[in-house]
């Protein structure tokens, strides 16, 4: 079990136990907390029960972007016990105030554990940043599945996430090559080339008219034969974000789509050579 699953397990624990807490004494609690209305406690049990069942879900499924979900309304829980301690909207005793003071501290504690293990999801080990890397085996040569992938010049025929690329000085290695989407463009240079083999680009990200909050960002496409009519294409993309809080925010959106983007390119590739 990873430091994530960890930081999961222990707050489907803590949840989990405290719904039930709250369930089976809510008359008791509902007293301690200086009201008649036990109702609410249970309810609330009812829902930390679910809340838990969430998170052991995720424990075993590790859904970056449903973990954030999980690290939110744990925020949101501490900023509500805050609004409760404070504001003196309803009339809870001090009891009552200091039980939901220590809860707070714990859901807080909870909450940047789980958000600090999140940040490094697909780090990379051998450098800062983050890493994703794909996969495909196709029915087809290998000289075959080279010379469809190595067309860079029609990349955006297959690319989902490109709706044109233009060459702009070069060819193969030190080849400069704009890329656009929608309104948004920018450029990349071949900084690897080795025939039927790999390349790979580095994206312009310092340009100050880069639509996108990489610091780095560098594509690597290669080509392995596996026999004589069976070739497995290697996608990867080493980066790192502008800014450390955007590894919790951010990248679980990110991730989320560009690996739908990178199976349709993969998909539209496999489409490609196995249909001639």
């Amino acid at each position: 079990m990873n430091k994530l699953q960890t930081a999961l397990k222990v707050n489907a624990l803590f949840s989990g136990i405290s719904g039930i807490v709250l369930i089976i004494l809510n008359l008791q609690i509902a007293k301690i907390f200086g009201t008649e209305n036990n109702t609410i406690f249970w309810i609330i049990g009812l829902a930390l029960v679910f809340f838990a069942i969430t998170i052991s879900i995720e424990i075993v499924k590790q859904r970056s972007l449903a973990i954030l979900w999980i690290v939110i309304q744990d925020f949101i829980w501490v900023i509500g016990s805050i609004f409760l301690l404070v504001s003196n909207i309803l009339p809870i005793t001090p009891t009552g105030l200091i039980i939901i003071g220590i809860v707070a501290l714990i859901v807080l504690f909870m909450g940047f554990n789980q958000a600090k293990e999140l940040a490094k999801i697909d780090n990379n080990p051998e450098k800062k940043g983050k890493q994703w890397r794909f996969e495909r085996i196709v029915k087809a040569d290998k000289k075959s599945t080279w010379k469809l992938i190595s067309d860079v010049g029609n990349y955006a025929l297959f690319a989902p996430n490109i709706d044109e690329v233009k060459i702009i000085s070069g060819d193969r290695l030190g080849m400069v090559r704009t890329c656009s989407q929608g309104k948004d463009s920018w450029a990349e240079t071949c900084t690897l080339w080795t025939d039927e083999k790999e390349y790979a680009y580095d994206v312009h990200t310092t340009e100050p008219d880069y639509p996108y909050p990489f610091k780095f960002l560098n594509g690597f496409w290669a080509v392995e034969e596996i026999d004589k009519t069976t070739t497995k294409i290697v996608l990867r993309f080493a980066f790192q974000y502008n800014k450390k809080i955007q590894n919790i925010f951010l990248h679980p959106l990110f991730r989320k789509k560009f690996f739908k983007v990178a199976e349709a390119l993969l998909d539209n590739w496999k489409r490609e050579l196995e249909r001639k």
